[in-house]
């Protein structure tokens, strides 16, 4: 969880408030407090509200339920005239990027330090690790409109950041810290991005670093802010909190325009977001049996503006997904400490299900013959689970409206997230083995069947359909004394004749076979893989 250290003094003075009331409603806003001194405070905030990763955003919400400001903040830009000329041969290495300008800085040392620990909070949260998204500052005096961002090959050089003297792509990839850290994040396409001005003076080389010559400092008075992704709505949200803070913080912020080969766009867009207002739910929910005004007051204290049947939200609350959502900033605008905690009817402990029971029993199973169970998400990107096996996505179950293209869709199989964090793992010791049981979804009419399955993946330079059937059939044996019967088949993510379907007392239950060797390339991998997938549906009954 990430951890923001606040001067209270400084965060009493944005706030605006008495000291003691300020310092004791930091855990009534959904703050941890990880440890104090005299002059400071560590607080532990939730990954899903990155606006909480400075004082600004912090006393922001405090200035809410407090009551010194209630209601939406407002956000305004004018425009910078600056625009981004985007370079089309980008579009399968990194290709969305959004800008924005904030002017009449005033930067202290604490102020800096914040906006370098927010922009690493961004990085290793809605940046996943600087893969969907990575940020820059800019000293804007130092650039000169307009932008490019285009590719430059290996051999292209510039002075990166901390040091005067220049070096190539290729050099910084292998010398640099954040360049061996992070030169996985780009594909082999011998294509790199960089942001230059129209002086050529580079302002970054994303996501790895910045270029020297517009590196920030305590006299920088203007900024220029860039954020590159691969999610275009990612790129987005990272921009506008980052916009937000620098408003909070005193600057005038203006839109910079981007320009695409087919298209452009102002960014950042900092206009607010709504969504319905459920009285009803809210009450149930919390508990609290408030009328409509009260209910206004409280979403008001949480920085939101009820008018009517919705609610108008900050750009920056990319946590605000759902109507059930204003339950909970309902309870904190009403105050966590003023909600009397309800002894339930009855003093029964809980315990797992019977289905619970089966699966812990299957994962124990697993386990014990030596792999390593992981987890994954049942939202997945589209191209991992279909592109990247050349197979049709037309029975795919898609989100609506998601919030990243990483999470568009409902996941059908295990095995592409089995191979994505391989891909992710390259760097370690082999052989691997692991698997993972978990929920599936697939299209039957126009409904969705929700399923419970098992898969496993074993990567080294000797993996085999036989050493994959052999965890296969040992794992059946032990569940349930069945029998299995293989018979050559075929499937997308197994190579043709390396490829069966598995039977066991009398029923199809699942495939296994070696992975295609196109598809090992897909991911990055570079030792053959051998894996099985079982659907647990009528395997759960047989274990009982």
């Amino acid at each position: 969880m990430p951890v923001v250290k606040l001067y209270k003094d400084r965060l009493v003075k944005l706030v605006g408030g008495e000291k003691r009331d300020v310092l004791q409603r930091l855990p009534y806003i959904g703050l941890d407090i990880e440890g104090e001194e005299s002059d400071s405070i560590r607080v532990e905030y939730s990954p899903n509200r990155p606006d909480f990763s400075t004082d600004y955003g912090i006393a922001r919400a405090l200035k809410g339920i407090l009551e010194v400001e209630v209601g939406l903040p407002r956000y305004e830009a004018s425009s910078s005239g600056i625009a981004v000329l985007v370079d089309r041969r980008l579009s399968n290495v990194r290709p969305f990027i959004a800008c924005a300008v904030a002017k009449g800085l005033r930067l202290d040392d604490e102020t800096v330090r914040q906006l370098i620990s927010m922009q690493e909070d961004l990085h290793n949260g809605l940046g996943r690790r600087r893969r969907v998204a990575a940020i820059g500052l800019h000293d804007l005096d130092a650039v000169v409109p307009p932008v490019h961002y285009e590719g430059v090959p290996p051999s292209f050089s510039f002075a990166p950041l901390g040091d005067q003297n220049p070096m190539t792509i290729a050099e910084i990839l292998e010398r640099t810290e954040t360049g061996r850290r992070y030169s996985s994040i780009l594909p082999d396409s011998r294509l790199y991005p960089i942001l230059r001005d129209s002086k050529n003076t580079v302002l970054s080389f994303p996501p790895i670093i910045n270029g020297n010559e517009t590196k920030v400092s305590t006299s920088t008075k203007n900024l220029f802010i860039d954020v590159t992704s691969t999610d275009k709505r990612v790129g987005s949200d990272v921009l506008a909190i980052i916009a937000t803070t620098l408003a909070d913080a005193g600057a005038s912020l203006q839109t910079v325009e981007i320009k695409y080969f087919s298209s452009s766009e102002a960014t950042p867009d900092l206009s607010p977001s709504s969504m319905p207002l459920d009285l009803p739910l809210i009450r149930s929910v919390t508990g609290l049996d408030l009328a409509e005004s009260e209910i206004n007051s409280c979403l008001r204290r949480s920085r939101l503006e009820p008018s009517g049947t919705t609610v108008a939200f900050p750009r920056y609350r990319i946590d605000l997904l759902h109507p059930v959502d204003l339950a909970e900033e309902t309870a904190l605008g009403y105050g966590i400490d003023k909600i009397k905690p309800v002894y339930p009817a009855s003093d029964r402990p809980g315990e797992f299900s019977r289905q619970g029971k089966r699966l812990e029993k299957i994962a124990d199973l697993m386990a014990s013959s030596g792999m390593v169970e992981v987890m994954s998400y049942e939202l997945v990107d589209e191209s991992s689970f279909y592109k990247k096996f050349e197979r049709s996505a037309e029975e795919k179950v898609e989100v609506s409206d998601p919030r990243s293209i990483d999470h568009s869709i409902l996941r059908d199989s295990l095995l592409p997230s089995l191979l994505s964090i391989l891909s992710r793992n390259i760097k370690e010791e082999y052989p691997q083995r692991i698997f993972e049981v978990g929920r599936v979804y697939h299209r039957v009419g126009k409904k969705v069947e929700e399923r419970w399955s098992l898969a496993a993946m074993i990567a080294h330079s000797q993996a085999s359909f036989s050493e994959a059937k052999m965890y296969m059939e040992s794992f059946l044996k032990t569940l349930a004394n069945l029998e299995v019967v293989t018979s050559p088949s075929i499937h997308w993510s197994f190579s043709d004749g390396r490829c069966a379907s598995v039977e066991a007392s009398g029923r199809g239950v699942g495939h296994i076979g070696e992975v295609k060797p196109s598809v090992i390339v897909a991911f990055g991998l570079g030792v053959p893989l051998a894996g099985f997938e079982l659907d647990l549906s009528n395997l759960l009954r047989e274990s009982s």
